[in-house]
């Protein structure tokens, strides 16, 4: 019987895991509160993409962003359901789209999973904290939820950060390519 991934996939994919948790936790540190997947965004797109790159196989964004899911929600007790709940389901429907359009092999395919990744996890943010905030942070937000071009604008924005981060990611696989490290399509 064939596994989907090796050992030395998963741990891969851990190390990528580690690398989006603690640029999550930095960015977390130094950005005003609402505005931390903007920042995030460029950063754990490159690990993003080199997980993608490595791994190339159906499931890959799941493999890395389901255990950030869990512990970033661990890190984050008050918002610990909102954080888990959001980013598990980002993950789950980038892999749905991605199930249907291909493999993690090509730069195209790896640009337009975080595109749907970052994307996703900005308009899933946005709605289930909407759902399961209270008080003044409801209402705050409230206002942003009720203003479709305030959506669009951050989502287009943060997939846009996410498309910066893919590109970073790109030159790292090609310096990675040319060290004999990484075997993946251009």
């Amino acid at each position: 019987m064939r596994t989907l991934w090796q050992l030395r996939d998963y741990v891969f994919a851990a190390f990528m895991t580690l690398g989006m948790l603690l640029t999550g936790i930095i960015v977390g540190l130094f950005t005003p509160p609402g505005m931390q997947l903007l920042a995030w965004a460029p950063l754990g797109a490159i690990f993003l993409t080199l997980g993608m790159a490595r791994l190339q196989k159906r499931g890959s964004v799941a493999l890395m962003i389901l255990p950030l899911a869990l512990l970033m929600g661990l890190l984050h007790p008050p918002i610990t359901f909102i954080i888990t709940l959001y980013l598990s389901v980002t993950a789950l429907v980038t892999e749905v789209v991605m199930f249907f359009i291909g493999i993690y092999r090509s730069k195209r395919n790896r640009l337009f999973g975080n595109l749907l990744f970052f994307a996703s996890a900005s308009l899933c943010g946005l709605l289930t904290a909407k759902m399961l905030l209270t008080g003044a942070k409801a209402e705050s937000l409230a206002k942003v939820v009720g203003n479709p071009g305030l959506i669009v604008g951050i989502t287009i924005a943060v997939a846009i950060a996410g498309a910066l981060g893919w590109w970073l990611g790109e030159l790292a696989i090609k310096q990675l390519q040319q060290a004999g490290k990484m075997d993946v399509e251009s």
